[in-house]
């Protein structure tokens, strides 16, 4: 029976060292995220008024010019967005369109509930009508 108790108070005395050493560890741990947090508070020094006032557009424009010189660059640079269809009539980037219309460098070719296809003699473009999370836009070649 004695053997048998110091087994038990032996068995307690080694988990409670387990869970102590543990402990110490998560307490390295919890110093760590307090150095990682420290930093995050310090103030950081960004981009003053003064120099953003100074950054160039870092976006490309088209003006009217160059779209008049570049007739068939700017019907490629073109963004089609289907909002809607009614009675086989399509309503592309704000216009609505019927079958066989021409849609800028394309043609009209087929209208559904909810998807057209603009075609060409070099490609073929099936517009869907945008929803959560998809693009819109397929391109197909012949």
């Amino acid at each position: 029976m004695k053997t048998l108790l110091k087994t038990v108070i032996g068995l307690c005395f080694y988990i409670t060292m387990i869970n102590a050493k543990e402990a110490l560890s998560l307490g390295s741990e919890v110093k760590e995220y307090d150095k990682i947090f420290e930093r995050i508070a310090e103030r950081r020094v960004g981009a003053d008024v003064i120099m953003l006032d100074k950054l160039e557009n870092p976006f490309i424009s088209i003006t009217t010019d160059q779209q008049k010189s570049d007739g068939n660059e700017t019907a490629q640079l073109m963004v089609y967005t289907l909002e809607a269809t009614f009675d086989q009539k399509a309503k592309i980037s704000g216009t609505w369109y019927k079958r066989n219309e021409t849609v800028g460098a394309y043609k009209l070719a087929k209208i559904t509930h909810n998807s057209v296809i603009l075609q060409n003699e070099i490609e073929k473009k099936e517009l869907v009508i945008r929803t959560k999370d998809e693009s819109n836009v397929n391109i197909f070649s012949k």
